[in-house]
């Protein structure tokens, strides 16, 4: 007993000699203990730990777009999984009615594959911890860790799940896509600094059929389109990105909105309305551009109703400074604190250049009512390949209007309406507008057709009166 006592009086005399010895020693070398301390716990737990574990986040690690792979396990184990779950989320799909039941944070979940069990958990966002601590986050802080799914299993089944069982849960999750594919709307927000996608069912009415144009144009889009869809090893073949650029132009109401919606219809691709007053730089705008998927139609609807300016002079006096920075600047709008800019050369990259071939089966469409106010640079041909003339309501696509509205294919009025529509600049909205019916009571074709009749005669006196008389435009052209 006595020896015992001894045994621990001389280890508390070498613990107390050893922490007067470590008080006095730098303090670099406190630092350096510490470092190699923590260095070698984990080092010694993982070779006595016999799992492992691989983390997937949202973000991919520049945090610059979203991670796929994120969003295919959430797929994946949506389908598979959530039975024995009990802690689950639940809200509303893009389809009407349609319940989503998803993991909540922190809900762990187990999947068998090939014999060997794996445990999954999805972890919600977190902020890094300094000195005990956790900081508190400005927006856009990137200290913020998004959530993340951890997959832990066992070390000796490390090469099952590299190379079998996280390719399955990819190559499931393609199959779940494509059985469960819904066309969708998207429009571009900012929050908290950042530019986002958010979307919508799109579900437009509208088809070719229905669109009032001539009919030998309309072929000719149709066939340009379907080409397109099936040119992939063609693309691949010449050297470009599989890519088509689309100019819509004419005058407001002649169907360039919808004939977008006629292209998704036929194509059956998403749209995304970008919106680009509301994007910070360029910066901003390539991560939108890499966060849209293959197989859609990228609008920006009226490009030229956007502000803009040259940042350097083009004549003039400052010619001579042609060359130090020739950028087409897109202005946001007054309130918009960031004083960022979307540049012309950003935009052109954005469509043509570097940047347009991350990713793939895309087409670009710009819709203006003014063509002549375009900078050359943005619709030369290879980047907008084809010009779309979208014009006034002529005889040919006022029939296909009748036949949409009315379930007709010939009337009496129709000699006296070709006449007053191929005299008369109308748009296919206004006419559209004549034949729907009013109030309570459905107009039947007879009534519709003479109200557009008596229509088209009042807007045909209006432009005559408005014309200057012969007389003095003679004497104009004299003087």
């Amino acid at each position: 007993m006595a020896l015992s006592v001894d045994k621990w009086v001389g280890f508390g005399s070498a613990m107390a000699g050893f922490g007067l010895l470590w008080s006095r020693m730098p303090e670099h070398v406190h630092d350096e203990a510490r470092y190699i301390i923590s260095s070698l716990v984990p080092m010694l737990m993982s070779y006595f730990n016999p799992y492992q574990q691989i983390s997937i986040s949202e973000l991919d690690a520049e945090r610059f777009r979203r991670n796929k792979l994120f969003d295919a396990v959430s797929i994946y184990l949506r389908s598979t999984c959530l039975d024995v779950a009990s802690k689950l989320k639940a809200e509303l799909g893009n389809k009407k009615d349609d319940l989503l039941i998803s993991l909540d944070d922190n809900q762990g979940v187990v999947d068998n594959f090939d014999g060997a069990r794996m445990w999954w958990r999805l972890c919600p966002k977190s902020s890094k911890k300094r000195g005990g601590t956790i900081i508190s986050l400005l927006p856009g802080d990137s200290d913020e860790q998004p959530r993340c799914y951890r997959l832990v299993f066992h070390k000796r089944h490390r090469k099952l799940v590299l190379d079998s069982y996280l390719p399955s849960v990819i190559r499931q999750w393609r199959e779940l896509i494509a059985k469960n594919r819904q066309r969708l709307l998207f429009t571009n927000y900012s929050r908290e600094g950042k530019s986002h996608w958010i979307n919508v069912p799109y579900n437009p009415p509208a088809t070719f059929d229905m669109l009032a144009m001539d009919h030998s144009k309309k072929d000719e889009v149709m066939e340009d389109l379907k080409a397109f869809s099936r040119a992939k090893e063609y693309h691949s073949k010449v050297g470009k990105a599989w890519k088509r650029g689309y100019l819509l132009h004419g005058p407001p109401g002649t169907g360039k909105s919808t004939m977008i919606g006629a292209m998704a219809n036929l194509l059956d691709y998403d749209v995304y309305d970008l919106d680009l007053t509301s994007i910070k730089d360029n910066a901003e705008l390539r991560k939108l551009f890499l966060d849209t998927r293959d197989k859609s139609i990228i609008v920006i609807e009226e490009i030229d109703a956007i502000e803009v300016e040259l940042t350097a002079k083009r004549h003039g006096k400052e010619a001579a400074e042609e060359n130090s920075d020739k950028h087409l600047v897109i202005k946001l709008s007054d309130n918009n604190k960031d004083n960022g800019k979307v540049t012309l050369s950003g935009l052109l990259s954005f469509v043509d250049g570097l940047w347009s071939a991350c990713g793939s089966e895309r087409i670009f469409v710009f819709t203006t009512n003014h063509v002549d106010r375009l900078d050359p640079a943005l619709i030369r041909r290879g980047r907008m390949d084809r010009h779309i003339e979208m014009s006034y309501c002529r005889f040919e696509a006022f029939k296909m209007l009748g036949k949409s509205y009315l379930d007709i294919t010939n009337h009496s009025l129709f000699g006296e309406l070709g006449q007053l529509l191929n005299e008369i600049d109308t748009t296919p909205a206004d006419v559209a507008d004549n034949l729907m019916p009013r109030g309570k009571r459905r107009r039947e074709a007879d009534d519709c057709l003479a109200g557009l009749v008596e229509t088209l005669k009042k807007n045909k006196a209006k432009m005559k009166s408005a014309a200057p008389p012969m007389d003095s435009m003679e004497e104009a052209k004299e003087e």
